[in-house]
């Protein structure tokens, strides 16, 4: 059971609400192991759970944090009787590629994604409004992948290794659609020499920063600081660490799969505003439009921000689809030794 704070999730509960309302998708089960039950629970439902076994839970929380801390029994017992009707459905990932130049290098691979999916039709916001647009989650981000599509496909000749352009599905329930291309075998992921992924964008203005969810993890960042030299702008981490972003969204799928992967986007330094401008803007997007009703186009957005990332990807997407040598994982990161594995196997 996941206790909800909005620091340790990085969106309220309205969030969580709007996002699990409705259907719920998985994938075909396989071998792997599954938990008969899981839920998520306010932060005020959490302190109810906890006070009915005569414990008050910031002073569990608090506890927990030590490296000594072991399972505290609440001594609180339920019993849950759901009516689940279980059907199957089909949608699709859809790609298209661009196969490399060089002879020997054209089995390579390397993969820009940007997920095409969405809630649909959900809860109503206070206006009546059901529709989940999604607009700046995800529909920016698919015209920016998509203008880069663009950009290879007019070189006067292809790059020395392959570009596969890949809107996944399901992104918004677990990564589904990434997961099921990282692990189908379509590609082996051997021949994967990186994932670019976009996600959510830029609708301000241009920025000095560039911020990467996962700083630290693969040379990919190097490769990244050298494209942004052009433009003149510094590379920099997420802010909100604790989140977990890099975590929770298709660049996990194929990390987990051993590919190196990175997202980045549009840092909080805008040109021309005043320092806290760019901060105020996403954390107010994230409270009153993230996963609602209310994430639509915009007349008042300003997309100069977001041809310059689309421009930066392209400048690293075209540096590491014509090297010598493809991006790894720093030594001693947590999926180096998947990424062994899977060279080994070609």
């Amino acid at each position: 059971i996941i206790i909800h704070t909005t620091e340790s999730a990085g969106y309220p509960w309205q969030v969580v609400r709007a996002s699990n309302i409705g259907e719920q998708f998985e994938l075909k089960a396989g071998d792997e192991a599954r938990t008969l039950f899981n839920g998520w629970l306010s932060w005020e439902g959490s302190n109810v759970l906890a006070a009915l076994g005569g414990f008050q839970l910031e002073e569990l929380i608090e506890s927990a944090r030590s490296r000594d801390f072991k399972p505290v029994p609440l001594g609180v017992t339920t019993s849950v009787d759901l009516a689940v009707e279980v059907t199957s459905k089909s949608t699709a990932n859809v790609g298209g590629i661009l196969h490399g130049s060089d002879p020997e290098l054209a089995r390579e691979v390397l993969v820009l994604s940007a997920h095409h999916d969405h809630f649909g039709i959900g809860e109503p916001d206070e206006t009546g409004d059901t529709i989940y647009n999604g607009a700046l989650d995800n529909g920016v981000a698919i015209a920016e992948t998509l203008a880069i599509a663009d950009a290879f496909a007019a070189l006067p000749e292809p790059p020395r290794r392959s570009v596969l352009v890949l809107f996944p599905a399901v992104e918004e329930q677990g990564s589904l659609g990434s997961r099921y291309f990282a692990n189908s075998g379509v590609i082996h992921p051997g021949l994967l020499v990186a994932n670019i992924n976009i996600e959510l964008g830029n609708v301000w203005g241009r920025t000095r920063d560039v911020i990467v969810y996962g700083l630290g993890k693969s040379e990919l960042d190097d490769w990244l600081t050298e494209a942004a030299k052009a433009q003149n702008r510094s590379i920099r981490g997420e802010q909100d660490v604790k989140a977990g972003w890099f975590y929770r969204s298709d660049q996990i799928s194929f990390a987990r799969a051993g590919v190196p992967a990175i997202w980045f986007k549009s840092g909080v330094d805008f040109i021309g505003r005043e320092p806290g401008w760019g901060e105020q803007q996403y954390a107010d997007w994230i409270k009153y439009k993230y996963h609602t009703p209310g994430d639509e186009v915009e007349d008042s957005w300003n997309l100069d921000g977001l041809t310059e990332d689309a421009r930066l990807a392209f400048r690293l997407a075209a540096a590491v689809a014509n090297a010598d040598v493809t991006p790894t994982w720093y030594a001693g990161d947590e999926f180096e030794a998947v990424r062994k594995a899977s060279l080994q196997e070609l």
